[in-house]
C-alpha cells in the first residue's frame, strides 16, 4: 500500500468516476484503474463496484474510506509544513527590532541586502517589539536574530554583538523654564515635571539607574512609548531623557548640555548561541555586521 494508492482511491471515491479522475491527477486512466485494483489486492477486498458509469463505494470501501482520507489529509499538512520549513530556512529572513532606532536604519538596511542579492529569492519578515519580547521570541525560535536595545540581557543562550549608540540628551519645550538656567546640573531636573518611557522598557531601565547614580527622584508625570515621547514634551508635558538616533526634533523643542548626562543608548544585534541560521541568513548577519562599521 502506498500514499499514492490511497491518493488515488480518496480521489476516486469522491468523484465516482475514472476518466474524470485521471483527467484531474494528470494520470493515465489505465493507469488510475491499475492502481485501484493492485489497492485492492492488497487489501483482499473491492473497494468499489460499477454501475453503469458510475463508480460507487463498497461497504468495505466506505468502511475505509475515512482511515484513506485522514492519511491523505496528513500527508497534505505534512507537504504544506515542508514547504513552509523548506522557505523559513532558505530563503527567509526572521527578525524583531526594537525602539529607539532611526526611522530608515531598517529599511536602508533591507534595501541595501536586496541590491547585493537582487537575483535571489529572499523573503524578510519584520516587526517592532519591546527587548523582552525580542529576546523570548528569539528562545522560542520565531525569530533569527534581533537589534535589541538593552545592553543588560543576563541569558547565557543569547549571543550579543554591539552595533551602533545614540547619545541620550535632556529635551525640553523651548518655551519650559529649564531653558532659563544658565548651567543646567542634574538636580535642576527636580524643579520641574518629567517625562519617561513604559515602565519596564530598556530606556526606563536605563533611565532610572541613572537616576539612581545621582541621588535623585524627580517627579515623572507620564509614561510613553519612544514614537510619542517627543510629542509629549512639544506639548509642554515636562523634560524627557531622549535617544539622539538622527531624527530632527520636532518643532518647538531643544536640546539642553548637562555635564552629568553622559549616557548613551546602544543597539545591539542578538541571536540564540545554538541556533544554526540559513544560508541566507548567515549572509544577512554578515551584511549587518559590515554594514553597521560606519556607526562604531
Amino acid at each position: 500500500m502506498t500514499l499514492a494508492q490511497l491518493k488515488y482511491f480518496v480521489k476516486v471515491a469522491q468523484n465516482g468516476h475514472l476518466t474524470q479522475t485521471a483527467k484531474e491527477l494528470l494520470i493515465a486512466q489505465p493507469s488510475l484503474t491499475q492502481a485501484i485494483k493492485k489497492l485492492e489486492e492488497e487489501l483482499g477486498f473491492s473497494l468499489f463496484e460499477k454501475k453503469g458509469r458510475v463508480l460507487f463505494l463498497t461497504k468495505e470501501g466506505k468502511e475505509f474510506l475515512p482511515y484513506a482520507i485522514t492519511v491523505v489529509e496528513s500527508l497534505h499538512k505534512a507537504e504544506q509544513m515542508q514547504d513552509l520549513i523548506y522557505k523559513r530556512y532558505t530563503g527567509n529572513i526572521r527578525f524583531a527590532y526594537t525602539r529607539p532606532m532611526s526611522p530608515n536604519y531598517i529599511p536602508n538596511l533591507i534595501r541595501g541586502f536586496f541590491l547585493k542579492n537582487e537575483n535571489k529569492k529572499i523573503n524578510i519578515e519584520s516587526y517592532s517589539a519591546a527587548t523582552a519580547v525580542i529576546i523570548n521570541d528569539l528562545k522560542n525560535d520565531k525569530i533569527d536574530f534581533g537589534f535589541c536595545s538593552d545592553s543588560e540581557v543576563q541569558d547565557d543562550e543569547i549571543k550579543l554583538i554591539r552595533l551602533m549608540e545614540y547619545p541620550i540628551k535632556l529635551v525640553v519645550n523651548e518655551k519650559d523654564p529649564l531653558c532659563k538656567i544658565q548651567q543646567l546640573h542634574v538636580k535642576d531636573l527636580m524643579t520641574a515635571p518629567g517625562i519617561s518611557y513604559t515602565e519596564g522598557s530598556a530606556m526606563d531601565q536605563e533611565i532610572q539607574k541613572f537616576f539612581k547614580e545621582q541621588e535623585i527622584t524627580p517627579d515623572i508625570h507620564y509614561r510613553t512609548s519612544s514614537e510619542e515621547i517627543q510629542n509629549f514634551v512639544s506639548c509642554g508635558l515636562g523634560w524627557a531623557l531622549i535617544a539622539q538616533n538622527g531624527v530632527p526634533m520636532m518643532e518647538g523643542l531643544k536640546i539642553l548640555e548637562m555635564p552629568e548626562l553622559k549616557l548613551k543608548r546602544n543597539t545591539y544585534l542578538a541571536m540564540r548561541k545554538d541556533r544554526e541560521l540559513s544560508k541566507i541568513a548567515q549572509k544577512f548577519w554578515g551584511y549587518v555586521l559590515s554594514y553597521n562599521e560606519k556607526f562604531i
